[in-house]
Formats: structure tokens, C-alpha cells, sequence
């Protein structure tokens, strides 16, 4: 990714950039108009009272973004259709999610991942003057617009938990007991909206917790993790991967799953993580995107 300048765009990490005419980009993309990074749609329902005036209506989910950026190519008496080519495959289909990289001075580098749709244009009387207005189009099944750096914390194991369930929180949980010893720290979301984590645990590990203090929130594994094994927990999808392949969603024995909520309003500006077990050395590593609506 190599966005540095005001109002850029591109996609993928090695796609071609567009609204960037500093020499010698040439030709270069002029974009003028750019839709779909707005307020993401909401899904709404509707539905009338019965027997009196009024209805109710739900709007709780966002649906994903259709997202369009228009501009003009310039040539510059340079070559046109040869990079007309190179754009076409790079906004070619694709059965993944892409990165849409776009930088602002005010807020910096943010990425929406989106499935491209193509590029599109006429041959008409602009190209004797060595231009042609272009459109590029994308679908982002997840609306939520991110943070462009993957931010990353790694905690070591905390206490012990022993004798059933039980952890030092600000919530009613009282089983079993723990061991006394200060662990967790603050992870901070920036954006305005819930942002959801990827969480590795890397053994070797016995039984481990994950605990949100500032949601209140907890999540236990009946499992055992040997040495490098690896146990990752996709808040956003809902799914524990053993060794990034095999299922283990059936350990996850207390599925208290959680997003990190924005700094405005979590205590203390961050989300205070935790990481438990019954025994072992492992290690937990919170990967993370702020995210905005």
C-alpha cells in the first residue's frame, strides 16, 4: 500500500493509485465523485400498530455498502489503453474480499474490504483529447470502514484459575477461585462504532479464559493446547479454529462473545482484556482494526 497523498485511493496493496497526479504519475485518475462511503443503508422493517394509528419500524443492521468512485482519465498524449488494461485487472472480480485503501489528511489511512465490480467507460469524443470519464464499482458485504493499520497487543497468561470458574471481575461471577496476581491491559479502539477482534491463543495452555472487563463479558475453552498449538477466536464470525483449520466452536464452553467497543465510550477510553487458564505459559494476541460507521 502506497497512499501518502490528500484523497487517495487504491486497491489492494499493490493496486493502481487514483486521484494522485503527481508526476510522473502518468496517466493518472481524477476522481470527482465517490459514493457509498456515507452512512452504510440500514435493513429496515415496518409494520403496522394493531387497531390504533402508527406502526413500529426496526432498523437496527446496517446492509453492506455498494461504493462508486468517478472520475476522469488523463493521458497526457501518454499511452491510454494499456493502462486502461492495467485498471481493468485490478479491479477485476474476485471470490476474496480486497482491500479499498483511501487517505485523508484529516484522519489518515482507512480501508473498507470490498468485492470489485469492474470499471467502466465509453469510447467517445473525449479520447482525441487524450481523456475518457471512468467509473470504478464495489460491493463491501461488511459496511463497517476500518482503521488501515492492523493493530496488535500480545498479553502474557495471567492468573490461575483453579477449582471450577471463577475470575476477578467487576461482575457477579463466583465460582471456583483464582489466583491473586495482577494481569490484563487496556486495548483501544479509536473509531466510533463496536470493532470485532481476532484472538490467537498460543500454547501451551490448559483450559484458557478471555475475559472483557469492559463489557463484562467472558469466554472459557475446554481444551488443551500443546506447545505452538494455536486457537483462534473470530469475534465477527463466531468461530474458534484449531491450528487455523479444524473446528473446536465446541470448546468454547462459556461463549460470552464480544466486540471492542469504541473509546467515547468504554471505561477508561479502552477495553480492559484478560487471559486465564488452568495452567500453562501461553500467550494471547488481540489483533484488531478500529472501526467507523
Amino acid at each position: 500500500m502506497t497512499l501518502v497523498n490528500d484523497t487517495t485511493f487504491q486497491l489492494g496493496d499493490a493496486g493502481v493509485v487514483l486521484n494522485d497526479d503527481t508526476l510522473p504519475n502518468v496517466p493518472f485518475i481524477d476522481i470527482e465523485t465517490v459514493t457509498g462511503l456515507d452512512s452504510a443503508p440500514f435493513r429496515q422493517t415496518k409494520r403496522d400498530h394493531e387497531g390504533v394509528d402508527g406502526g413500529f419500524m426496526d432498523a437496527e443492521f446496517e446492509s453492506g455498502r455498494d461504493i462508486s468512485l468517478a472520475g476522469i482519465v488523463y493521458a497526457n498524449n501518454n499511452p491510454m489503453e494499456t493502462f486502461l488494461d492495467s485498471l481493468k485487472a485490478n479491479w477485476a472480480p474476485s471470490t476474496t474480499l480486497i482491500p479499498l485503501y483511501f487517505y485523508t489528511l484529516e484522519t489518515g489511512l482507512r480501508v473498507v474490504f470490498v468485492k470489485p465490480l469492474g470499471c467502466q467507460y465509453d469510447w467517445d469524443a473525449l479520447r482525441r483529447t487524450g481523456m475518457t470519464a471512468i467509473t470504478f464499482t464495489a460491493f463491501a458485504e461488511d459496511p463497517r470502514i476500518y482503521s488501515g493499520q492492523l493493530i496488535s497487543t500480545v498479553l502474557p497468561m495471567g492468573a490461575t484459575v483453579f477449582s471450577g470458574f471463577a475470575f476477578n471481575l467487576g461482575f457477579s461471577f463466583g465460582f471456583g477461585g483464582v489466583s491473586t496476581t495482577s494481569d490484563g491491559q487496556f486495548v483501544y479502539n479509536v473509531g466510533n462504532r463496536p470493532a470485532p477482534v481476532v484472538m490467537t491463543i498460543t500454547g501451551p495452555m490448559v483450559n484458557p479464559v478471555i475475559l472483557n472487563d469492559t463489557t463484562s463479558s467472558a469466554m472459557q475453552f475446554n481444551i488443551t493446547l500443546d506447545t505452538l498449538d494455536t486457537l483462534t477466536i473470530d469475534s465477527q464470525y463466531h468461530t474458534v479454529r484449531l491450528n487455523g483449520t479444524a473446528n473446536r466452536r465446541s470448546t468454547l464452553t462459556v461463549p460470552g462473545w464480544f466486540d471492542l467497543q469504541p473509546s467515547p465510550i468504554a471505561a477508561n477510553g479502552g477495553n480492559f482484556i484478560r487471559f486465564r487458564g488452568a495452567s500453562g505459559t501461553g500467550t494471547l494476541t488481540v489483533a484488531y482494526r478500529a472501526s467507523w460507521r
